[in-house]
Order: structure tokens, then sequence, then C-alpha cells
């Protein structure tokens, strides 16, 4: 009798542990937060970053070097062709595999998911897929939707291409224009471990790849979280199983350019009214 209650706790637990969730987590489901206690996943929108004011380097690469002088892993959700094109910055993308860094999806251009049609949606995931697919030789398994906006019809799309969503429980605003020290204090005043968090910062930002992503990442220390890519903190450590589809980058050649109509921007830079959604 005692042998079977304590085998019925064993599996009751078995079933509670975040190991065992990660084998949950299917395309469309939505992500918000990390499932394993004290840990956080510090991730990095819309890069990668344009050109330091007063030198050759990037923002992203300094970023990169703090990560690495500290042992961090961070996530980074790229873009095919919003601030940079992909093509251009290859060399950042590669650096951040190569070091051991989680790639998520971030779509091609940046639109808001919801307010294009489904043709659009399949688009600007599948053109970054392209682009990763060339540089890196894989294809990635988690996707944030720019805004973090999506409708019932986003998700479907996204599920049909295999994706599972992340969202975050922490910004720091800084993509809207929040200071560093107000995107710091909202590092601060989070709950500390047990609690855990999924932050959201951005690398196209020059103070947030020099100051807030930082200082951020310290306080965190400071505060005891374990600090690891989305995948790791829902309990998937090997890192083959954070892609759909993991083969041989390309040789680059002449097919590795962004042309003004991939974007499907209008010259405001806003998503050209073509790809939207037909109210009729």
């Amino acid at each position: 009798m005692c042998k079977s209650f304590i085998a019925s706790l064993l599996a009751f637990l078995f079933i509670l542990s975040p190991t065992v969730l990660v084998a949950t987590i299917t395309p469309g489901q939505i992500i918000t937060n990390c499932a394993i206690n004290g840990t956080a996943a510090i991730t990095f929108d819309d890069g990668p970053s344009e050109a330091c004011d007063d030198h050759f380097m990037l923002w992203t690469h300094e970023l990169l070097d703090f990560l690495k002088d500290n042992g961090i892993t961070a996530t980074f959700f790229i873009n095919g062709d919003n601030y940079n094109c992909i093509y251009d910055y290859a060399d950042v993308i590669l650096r951040i595999h190569e070091e051991g860094h989680q790639i998520g999806s971030h779509t091609w251009s940046h639109p808001d998911l919801t307010l294009v049609n489904q043709t659009e949606v399949f688009y600007q995931i599948t053109s970054l897929e392209k682009a990763l697919k060339k540089i890196l030789g894989l294809v990635p398994k988690y996707l944030r939707p720019p805004y973090g906006s999506y409708n019932d019809e986003v998700i479907n799309t996204i599920e049909s291409l295999g994706y599972t969503i992340v969202l975050w429980n922490l910004d720091t605003i800084d993509s809207l224009g929040g200071s560093v020290e107000y995107g710091l204090e909202k590092y601060r005043t989070s709950d500390g471990p047990p609690s855990s968090h999924i932050v959201l910062d951005h690398d196209s930002h020059k103070l947030s790849c020099q100051q807030l992503g930082p200082q951020g990442i310290q306080i965190y220390l400071d505060k005891g979280f374990k600090l690891m890519s989305v995948a790791e903190c829902i309990g998937e450590t090997d890192s083959s199983l954070w892609y759909q589809y993991i083969g041989t980058p390309s040789d680059r050649d002449d097919t590795w350019t962004c042309s003004p109509g991939d974007i499907h921007k209008d010259s405001d830079g806003f998503t050209n009214s073509d790809f939207f959604i037909d109210e009729d």
C-alpha cells in the first residue's frame, strides 16, 4: 500500500515537472513565462542592430560581448528586413547562433499580423525562414509576433507552420521610448525567485545593448535568477530541439539581398494596404 502511494505520488510529480511540460508544448501554443521556478529568459527583438555612431561595431555585437563575458544565454527574435537587411548582418546572426543563444522568428518586416491577410502572414514567416536557412541552415521553432499581436486566424497560420508563440510577462518599454532608468526599475521591482520571467528588450536600440540589457541582467543575477534561453526556461535543454529544421547553410550568392518590394511597406514605412485584411 505504501509503495503504491509513493508510486502514485511520484507519477503525479512527474506530470507536474517542467521537463514534462515541454512535451505538451505544441505548435500554436502561447508561452508567456518560464516553467522552471527561479529562472528568467532575457529576450531581444528587432535585431540585428545598426552600426554605432562613431565606429564600425554593431550594437548587437557589444551586447554579445557582454553576454559572452558573463556566460549568459539569451534569446534573439530576428527580423529579415525591419531596420536592416538580414543578409548585410549575416555575421551577427552567425555569431548569435555560434555562441549558443537561441534564435527565434520575429517575421520578415515586422507588421502587425492581425492587420494583414493570412497570405501575408504566411509570407512574413516563410520569407524569414528562407533567409535563416541560407545563413544558418535552420528554421526556428519559436516565434514572437510583432507587438505581441495575434488573433485566432494568426494563431492558425503560425500553428500550421509549426511554430510555438512566445510572448513575455515583463516589458521594459525600451521600444516605446522608455528611459534606461525606467527599464531598470522594471527589473528591480519584479518579483525575485522563485518567480520566473520572460523579459522583453530590443537590441535595435543602442542604450538597450549598452546599458539596459547588461545592467538589467546584473540586477537579475543579484536577485538570484538563473538566466537562460526561453527554450531552456521551459525545460528544453537540448539546443537541437529549439529548431524545426537543422541542415547546412548555403554559400553566399546574389540571392542574399533585400529589395524595397520585399518588405511590403509603403514610402512612409507602414505596411502596404494591399496586404491588409479585406473587410468586405
